[in-house]
């Protein structure tokens, strides 16, 4: 039997899920299919599996009048690398029987994560919160990719300089990455409909510092 969630006036990260997304977590049963089908949900890279992050949410609902517990339960799961190391390939989205938007729930994770100032702090989840940010600087001011700016502006924000070095000449020296810039679209509709949203001329997500 699948739950509807309340929208408004969210408390808990289950209704901010539901607000956001339309879906709610606490149809989630536990199955597992969603963590069984994730590519990157392999040992030694995500730090606990989407099911659990699912179980995490739940609890937090569950104990939201026991506000310390349920803060601890929230914690864990914007804490967790989980949602950074998601690809977004919808796999767990498409195998959820009860049709919850896993995927979506990782959206506002990262998003919740980034504004509380708790997103996982290991190496690759920060490369990952980098190259976000420094990708989204650079479309909300151009309105396209620059392939080349985008790859330096992330190295000098990471400081890994020498990785992919040689991938790199390579696609250089092959006319994949070109030296040109597109040209500028305009992005002012998109900037201003961030800001009506409060979410700031940067998407929300503090430009990478270069």
């Amino acid at each position: 039997m699948s739950v509807a969630h309340p929208t408004s006036s969210p408390t808990t990260l289950a209704d901010l899920v539901a607000q956001s997304t339309g879906t709610c977590v606490l149809n989630c049963y536990q199955c597992g299919r969603c963590a069984a089908g994730c590519p990157q949900n392999v040992p030694g890279f995500m730090d606990i599996s989407p099911t659990r992050i699912m179980h995490l949410l739940q609890l937090e609902d569950t104990f939201s009048n026991d506000p310390p517990r349920a803060a601890e339960y929230a914690r864990q799961a914007l804490t967790s690398s989980t949602c950074w190391l998601c690809a977004g390939c919808q796999a767990c989205t498409t195998r959820c029987p009860q049709g919850v938007d896993i995927a979506g729930v990782m959206d506002v994770l990262r998003q919740q994560a980034l504004a509380l100032g708790l997103a996982a702090a290991d190496r690759r989840s920060e490369d990952i919160q980098k190259f976000h940010a420094t990708f989204l600087a650079a479309a909300l001011k151009h309105g396209r990719i620059h392939e080349l700016d985008l790859v330096l502006r992330y190295k000098l924000a990471s400081g890994h300089w020498l990785e992919d070095a040689t991938v790199g000449w390579q696609m250089l020296r092959r006319g994949k990455l070109s030296l040109s810039r597109p040209a500028t679209v305009d992005t002012s509709k998109i900037q201003a409909a961030l800001r009506q949203m409060g979410a700031g001329p940067d998407g929300g997500i503090e430009e990478a510092k270069t």
